[in-house]
């Protein structure tokens, strides 16, 4: 049984793949799932206090979401990272208080101009697995994380600054470029998202509205930003997606043929690689009256799941 008929996630198709260098992304197709606020209803409103996020939700009738482990940049304040995913309800306000710091010596609070929206990297993620980590409500918390996740890279200054790496020009420069390369498709929802041909990360949003608003935040913040740091780090096999050759001389019709007949065989190894992803623990986040949200842990990642009504909305998974 694969992740998503696991997941209850059974009317999911898979599209064409995008690759780039090491990252290659699999489009995952679908309609609508439930009744969830627009992206753009849900407004970042600033920090309280340090530690504390405030959303809000404009909108009257639904409730809404707040992806797992959005982070917020902004000048001149203490960046901050959510510890989860979150839930507003409709037309109200929620004050996450188990957000945590990014930034080792900065103060001031974020209000709600200004800002830049990203998702936490991959091994930053991870560390909110632990249901104690993550419920606590202490906004240096991650630090010490932080400062061994940049330790080595070019940007590295011995400091908890996440900032040091996102607003370095050259990574802000290959960052946009993963944004710009994996440009959403048609229908699409989600995405599987594969480093030297090896699943990282799967994601699927509410609706395609919600993935055309928050993709290149995962792509760029959260997938691209890990191969970066990882190729930094020669942690990485660095293999590229290999697709089919276009010689110099071109037969059209079988060079046809050998994309479709890869795409197809690709197709067809990804459910074989998701197959083995055994959830090893959930527990319940939070509930609104039609909304509720877990933690999964699975084989050595996981993350978030949303459902409404009993039926699946939201996942973002990391692996």
């Amino acid at each position: 049984m694969s992740i998503f008929k696991l997941l209850k996630f059974d009317d999911i198709e898979i599209a064409n793949l995008q690759s780039v260098d090491e990252m290659t992304v699999v489009p995952l197709l679908g309609a609508t799932r439930g009744e969830i606020a627009k992206p753009q209803k849900i407004i970042f409103e600033g920090t309280r206090d340090y530690g504390q996020m405030v959303f809000l939700n404009n909108d009257e009738d639904c409730d809404g979401i707040v992806p797992a482990n959005l982070m917020v940049r902004g000048p001149g304040a203490q960046d901050h990272a959510m510890s989860g995913s979150g839930i507003v309800k409709a037309n109200s306000q929620y004050n996450f208080k188990n957000s945590c710091c990014i930034e080792e010596h900065t103060s001031g609070y974020l209000t709600s101009i200004n800002n830049a929206f990203d998702i936490l990297p991959i091994e930053l993620r991870k560390c909110f697995l632990d249901r104690v980590f993550r419920e606590e409500e202490e906004f240096t918390k991650l630090w010490p994380k932080v400062t061994n996740w940049l330790t080595g890279l070019s940007v590295d200054q011995g400091e908890a600054h996440l900032e040091y790496f996102y607003n370095a020009p050259h990574i802000k420069k290959e960052l946009e470029i993963f944004a710009a390369e994996f440009e959403p498709v048609e229908d699409q929802i989600g995405a599987i998202i594969l480093f030297s041909g090896i699943p990282v990360g799967i994601e699927i949003m509410p609706s395609q509205e919600h993935w055309d608003y928050y993709w290149k935040m995962l792509i760029r913040g959260c997938y691209g930003a890990e191969l970066i740091r990882l190729k930094q780090l020669k942690r990485i096999d660095l293999v590229k997606q290999q697709m089919p050759k276009i010689t110099e001389f071109i037969d059209v019709d079988a060079m046809r043929e050998e994309m479709e007949d890869f795409i197809i065989r690709f197709q067809n190894y990804i459910p074989s690689l998701l197959k083995n992803i055994s959830i090893k623990n959930r527990f319940m986040l939070n509930n609104s009256k039609t909304i509720n949200s877990e933690c999964i842990v699975v084989n050595d990642g996981g993350g978030e799941i949303i459902s409404q009504n009993n039926k699946p909305v939201y996942l973002s998974l990391v692996l």
